[in-house]
C-alpha cells in the first residue's frame, strides 16, 4: 500500500488518520508542523501528504511550496485539512497552490477515504507554482486573520482544555471521552465500508489488592505498566483507551478470528514476559471480553461497550471458579 504523511500540530487530530488509514494497510507517518514534515518527507518520500494549514513554525501553504521545489517530492499529491475549509478565500488559495482536495476538521471517515483514493490516483505533475507578490500577500493576510482569531479564542480555550482533554493523565492513553469520539467515527466507517470491527474490554485484575497491600503509588505503576503492555500488543491503528479505574478498551478494524487468536496469544506472552522481569512482589493479569460488531445492526458504541464489559466479567468469574 501507500506511505502517507499526516501533518498536524494536534496529536489527537492525527490519530483518526492513523487509525483509519492504517487499518487499510497504508504506512502512516506523522509530523507536528511543516518543518518537521519536510525533513521527514525528504527521508521517507511519501506517496501522499495530508496537512493542516494553520501550524506553528511552517504552515501548510509554505510546506506545499517547499515540497514543489524538491526534485523528488515535487509530484507528491497534497490534501489540505482545515476548520476553515468552507471559506472561499481559503479554497481559492488552495487551488492556486495546486491543491485539488480540501478536507474539513473533523472529516467523516468515508470523505477522507474518497479524497485519499482520488489523490493517489492522480499524482500532480511537477511544476513551478506562481510566486507573485499578490499571492504571497493574500497568503499572509489569510494566515494573519486566522491567527488573530485563534489568539482571541485562546483564553476561552485554555479554560476549557481540562474538561475537553481526550487523554488519560496517568497512562497517556485515550480517556473515555477520547475513545468515544474516535470509536463513533470508526463505527460509521466500518458500517459503510463493511469492514469487520472488534471491541475488546480488558480489566486489570487485583488492582485493589495492589493498592491495599503495596500502596497507591504501586497501583499507579501497575496501571502504567499495564498500559505499556497494551501498546506493545496492539497496532498503532488500533484505538486504546483507559475507560476509568482498572478498565481499558481497544477498538480494532479488520481483525479476523485468526487475528484475534494471535492478539490474545501475544497479550498473554507480553504479560508473562513482564511478570518474569518485574520483581515488584506481585504479578499483573487481566480479564478479557471480546465483541464483534454486527455491521447490519444499529447498535451504538455504548451498547457494544456494555456487551464487551459483560463478556469480560464472564471471563473474570470463570477464572475465580477455577481458582
Amino acid at each position: 500500500m501507500s506511505t502517507i504523511l499526516i501533518v498536524d500540530s494536534h496529536p489527537t487530530d492525527r490519530q483518526l488518520y492513523l487509525a483509519l488509514l492504517g487499518s487499510f494497510g497504508h504506512r502512516v507517518l506523522q509530523a507536528g508542523d511543516g518543518s518537521e514534515a519536510l525533513e521527514l518527507a525528504r527521508v521517507e518520500l511519501p506517496d501522499l501528504v495530508i496537512t493542516d494549514i494553520i501550524m506553528p513554525i511552517m504552515d501548510g501553504f509554505t510546506l506545499v511550496r517547499r515540497l514543489r521545489k524538491e526534485p523528488l517530492l515535487s509530484g507528491v499529491p497534497v490534501i489540505f485539512q482545515t476548520a476553515e475549509y468552507l471559506e472561499a478565500d481559503v479554497r481559492k488559495l488552495a487551488i492556486t497552490s495546486g491543491i485539488q482536495h480540501t478536507l474539513g476538521k473533523p472529516a467523516e471517515p468515508q470523505e477522507i477515504l474518497r479524497a485519499v483514493h482520488e489523490a493517489l490516483k492522480k499524482p500532480v505533475a511537477p511544476a513551478r507554482l506562481p510566486q507573485t507578490g499578490e499571492l504571497q500577500r493574500e497568503h499572509l493576510q489569510i494566515l494573519a486573520d486566522k491567527l488573530y482569531e485563534k489568539n482571541l479564542e485562546l483564553e476561552k480555550t485554555n479554560d476549557r482544555l481540562r474538561s475537553l482533554s481526550l487523554t488519560d493523565d496517568l497512562t497517556g492513553l485515550y480517556n473515555r471521552r477520547g475513545f468515544m469520539i474516535l470509536a463513533n467515527g470508526l463505527l460509521k466507517f466500518a458500517r459503510r465500508a463493511t469492514h469487520p470491527l472488534c471491541l475488546l474490554y480488558i480489566d486489570l485484575d487485583s488492582l485493589k489488592y495492589i493498592n491495599d497491600t503495596f500502596g497507591h503509588a504501586h497501583g499507579d505503576t501497575a496501571l502504567t505498566h499495564f498500559s505499556h503492555i497494551l501498546t506493545q500488543t496492539f497496532r498503532d491503528s488500533d484505538v486504546i483507551a483507559r475507560m476509568g479505574g482498572d478498565e481499558f478498551a481497544v477498538l480494532t478494524i479488520d481483525a479476523s478470528e485468526d487475528n484475534l487468536n494471535s492478539i490474545k496469544a501475544r497479550l498473554h506472552s507480553n504479560f508473562d514476559s513482564h511478570n518474569l522481569e518485574s520483581g515488584h512482589g506481585y504479578t499483573l493479569s487481566f480479564s478479557l471480553g471480546i465483541i464483534q460488531a454486527d455491521l447490519n445492526s444499529t447498535q451504538t458504541i455504548e451498547a457494544l461497550l456494555s456487551q464487551a464489559d459483560e463478556a469480560m466479567y464472564v471471563h473474570k468469574r470463570s477464572k475465580k471458579r477455577k481458582v
